[in-house]
């Protein structure tokens, strides 16, 4: 896990690493960055990054909970029509950081954006008001709901974005009420 104090200092430096990563993810695929790299674009030294991560995943986690959290101060103001819109708006923040989702796609990173949104369910309870039984029907939902969202993006790619995040948003929509109706008994 990344170790980001609120110091300011330690906060410009994992900021500058970030932006290392990303400009690494510009030129090559994840897979052929090594730490060295990052490090070396963001101009910290090795010392910085291990004081402030341990792997490359820390990085890519700690920039996905810095945009969770500028997510929800911004729409924290905003009255959505529908739960439906609730995420679709989500799809669309995401997708302002396509680096990033193309990234995660590209990778298969299911898990890491997953786990991103179950360490933030409290916030996204509060979100979609709904009241769970339990803790694991919460797990649950968080899950569909990374689903679904990680399946737009994967469509999306797919289609090389000959089709509008709309339509891939709906067609996982149209595809998860199927499947809600073929278990139906």
């Amino acid at each position: 896990m990344y170790h980001i104090t609120n110091d300011i200092r330690a906060k410009k430096s994992a900021d500058l690493i970030v932006k290392g990563l990303e400009d690494c993810l510009k030129e090559k695929p994840l897979s052929q960055i090594k730490i060295m790299d990052i490090y070396n674009k963001s101009y910290v030294s090795r010392a910085t990054f291990y004081r402030l991560f341990d792997s490359i995943d820390d990085v890519i986690t700690y920039e996905c909970d810095c945009l969770v959290e500028i997510a929800m101060k911004n729409n924290a103001h905003i009255e959505f029509k529908s739960k439906k819109e609730i995420a679709l708006y989500s799809i669309k923040l995401w997708l302002k950081h396509e680096t990033l989702i193309k990234m995660f796609v590209e990778n298969r990173m299911f898990m890491l954006f997953c786990n991103l949104h179950l360490r933030h369910k409290d916030k996204i309870k509060k979100i979609y008001s709904i009241d769970f039984e339990d803790e694991l029907e919460i797990n649950y939902f968080i899950s569909f709901l990374a689903s679904i969202i990680f399946i737009t993006f994967v469509i999306y790619y797919q289609e090389k974005k000959a089709i509008s995040i709309e339509e891939a948003f709906e067609t996982a929509n149209k595809a998860l009420f199927r499947i809600a109706k073929a278990w139906e008994d």
